[in-house]
């Protein structure tokens, strides 16, 4: 599902602001991300209505910006296009069933928060 053109410009003022805080020009953000200069303008500018959930996770991972900022502004749209957990613990780390399991259990008691 496709962001509308408030969200996208939302999410591009966010992510030009944590840019900004961090100190760190366009040219230096593509470099680490390993992005055409194009594409990170484009996304500032609030011109891309459907951006990567991969690379969006990825900029907020450099950038110090909570996931749920970005849930908010796009209000699930790209979250929804995450892969699950026990997919991307899978193919991401090669874990066995049973690690992701232990896993999947240690999330679900921290956000169950302190007992």
């Amino acid at each position: 599902m496709s962001l509308t053109i408030i969200q996208a410009q939302r999410l591009g003022e966010l992510i030009t602001k944590a840019r900004a805080k961090k100190g760190l020009t366009q040219a230096s953000l593509t470099a680490e991300l390993d992005v055409a200069a194009g594409w990170l303008a484009g996304l500032e500018q609030g011109r891309f209505l459907d951006p990567s959930a991969e690379r969006l996770a990825r900029i907020a991972e450099v950038l110090d910006i909570e996931p749920k900022r970005i849930e908010r502004i796009t209000k699930g749209r790209v979250t929804d296009r995450l892969p699950e957990m026990r997919t991307y613990f899978r193919a991401k780390y090669d874990l066995t069933p049973e690690q992701i399991d232990r896993i999947e259990r240690y999330i679900a008691r921290l956000q169950r928060g302190p007992s």
